[in-house]
């Protein structure tokens, strides 16, 4: 295992006790780290990880975190203090009404299986002791000042569990950094195939179309599922009476405002482009999750409703069309663009029924998890398992952005879909990895038009902004410097594709290959556009 793993795990378990939350008060603290190494038993002091923060190891007070240092190198060890010092600020009230959310408490207990408060014994309840203990510190809090409030003269580190977490880990980096070459090489190869195309000397769909728009806000009820939730509708300045019409459906603990940018992109292009509110599941939900109104980010419902909001959105765009809009939307041809859980609604609306049985294998097994989306996913177990298919037969091709559906869709779900798909992937993802997510559906898709966009170095994050990011507190390492770059890629490839099977303009097919890609792809934020090949599965040897 390269030390870069272990860095890594540490920073995955580093991120999920910094963001789990505690309910009780703590009547006692730990002094020691311990674990043991074959018939050894370590014991390390806490005061002595404190100073190690600051000291190199050949400098501290106890050879035996020399040793353990040591096995470490140099660039490994700053970071690993820079975890332990970095400070954290929650208020105890946010952090008790986080937990309150079973996702989170259900990452927490896995969490507990590694850190203990003796051997054998789940280490989750201290953790959220701890938690809310050192909330309280007027400047925030260490992982160092965690350790000092947990509940027990000791903690326990289960190394047996520690270590198959990290392994677990390090195959995921390996399997990513393997798909990563391979997706270079087949984007290299297919992009040799487009002769000598001058793509400077074509239009940049990066920069806007030639339509202005005009934005209205409308409000959905539905007193059968007793929701209400509004949708802005941005239309395009034309006198074009047949006019593509677009959904875009945000993530979990997101909102429509974060997509104003790309929907009046679009709509620039001709497409009148409608963004629901996910009222359940949006920014709001989280908000209201912090301050106590609500003790769930997310209500399992959401997976029903989410695909029924836009069959709504469509409904209502239908009786419009019927008065004010004169028929001028056509509404039996329509794209759907989602992101994260928006991707799971686009998936499900295109064909992709729920998949019970492949959630029960999935969320049943005993191994550490590594990807945080099946922790999500797991929670469509609350609902009555019954054959759910939400298909919208109005629906005719969908774009996914870091799309989460390895288990509540699975491959015999996933390869029911026979309309266009464009699906999209990072590389820095940690919350849907692309290796468990994005890659696995792309290879299960069977239909004709099918291409796969790889951003190597950008994270879940697509969809944030200022404000959000300013609203929760610590995000630094999920966002990435690249949100501009990122925006046009998908601003230039959510145009290609949706001209090209939504309007059905030819003009447009050309963008939608590897070449085009390379030529868009920024040297530091690389990005790369695959076509399916008849002989090869990705990741599959």
């Amino acid at each position: 295992m390269q030390p870069n793993y272990i860095i890594l795990g540490l920073k995955l378990i580093a991120l999920g006790v910094s963001t789990l939350v505690a309910i009780a008060t703590p009547t006692q603290a730990a002094d020691f780290l311990r674990f043991s190494i074959g018939n050894r038993d370590v014991s390390i002091p806490v005061d002595v990880l404190e100073t190690y923060i600051e000291n190199p190891p050949d400098h501290s007070e106890n050879h035996k975190l020399d040793n353990v240092a040591n096995l470490l190198s140099p660039k490994i060890q700053t970071q690993l203090r820079d975890i332990l010092a970095r400070r954290y600020q929650f208020s105890d009230a946010e952090i008790r009404h986080l937990l309150s959310s079973p996702m989170v408490a259900d990452f927490l207990i896995q969490m507990g299986d590694i850190i203990e408060t003796e051997p054998g014994a789940n280490g989750a309840d201290a953790i959220r002791n701890a938690m809310v203990s050192a909330s309280s510190l007027p400047d925030g809090f260490t992982l160092i000042d965690m350790m000092r409030e947990f509940p027990s003269p000791s903690i326990y580190m289960n190394l047996n569990e520690a270590l198959q977490a990290l392994t677990n880990v390090a195959i995921l980096i390996e399997s990513t950094n393997d798909i990563i070459a391979d997706i270079k090489r087949l984007a290299s190869s297919q992009g040799q195939t487009a002769g000598n195309i001058d793509f400077s000397q074509w239009r940049d769909l990066r920069k806007p179309g030639n339509f202005p728009s005009s934005k209205y806000t409308y409000r959905v009820s539905d007193s059968i599922r007793d929701r209400q939730f509004n949708f802005d509708l941005y239309l395009p300045e034309t006198t074009d009476s047949n006019i593509p019409t677009l959904i875009i459906s945000h993530g979990l603990a997101s909102d429509r405002s974060r997509f104003e940018y790309l929907a009046r992109h679009l709509a620039s292009y001709g497409f009148a482009v409608a963004v629901p509110q996910h009222t359940g599941s949006d920014f709001q939900q989280f908000q209201d999750l912090l301050i106590g109104k609500v003790s769930d980010m997310f209500n399992p419902r959401e997976f029903i409703d989410r695909p029924l909001d836009i069959s709504q959105v469509l409904d209502y765009l239908e009786s419009l069309n019927r008065g004010d809009l004169s028929d001028r939307l056509n509404l039996d041809n329509v794209g759907v663009l989602g992101h994260s859980l928006g991707g799971y609604t686009a998936l499900v609306l295109g064909g992709a029924p729920l998949n019970f049985a492949q959630l029960k294998i999935d969320c049943n097994q005993d191994n550490f998890s590594v990807n945080p989306a099946l922790f999500l996913q797991c929670r469509a177990l609350e609902l009555p398992q019954t054959d759910t298919n939400l298909r919208d037969e109005r629906v005719n091709a969908i774009l996914l952005i870091n799309p989460l559906n390895s288990s509540i869709l699975g491959e015999a779900s996933i390869n029911q879909i026979q309309i266009p798909v464009m699906m999209v992937a990072s590389g820095l993802d940690i919350l849907a990895p692309a290796v468990l997510e994005q890659i696995p559906a792309f290879n299960w898709l069977t239909n004709s038009h099918r291409y796969l966009v790889f951003k190597e170095k950008d994270s879940h994050f697509f969809d944030m902004n200022q404000y959000t990011a300013e609203a929760i507190p610590n995000l630094g390492g999920l966002t990435r410097p690249a949100t501009e770059i990122s925006r046009g890629y998908m601003k230039s490839l959510s145009v290609a594709f949706f001209q090209t099977h939504i309007t059905n303009n030819p003009e447009y097919e050309q963008y939608l290959q590897a070449a085009y890609a390379i030529h868009i792809s920024d040297a530091a934020y690389p990005i790369h556009l695959i076509l399916p090949t008849p002989d090869q599965k990705l990741g599959v040897k």
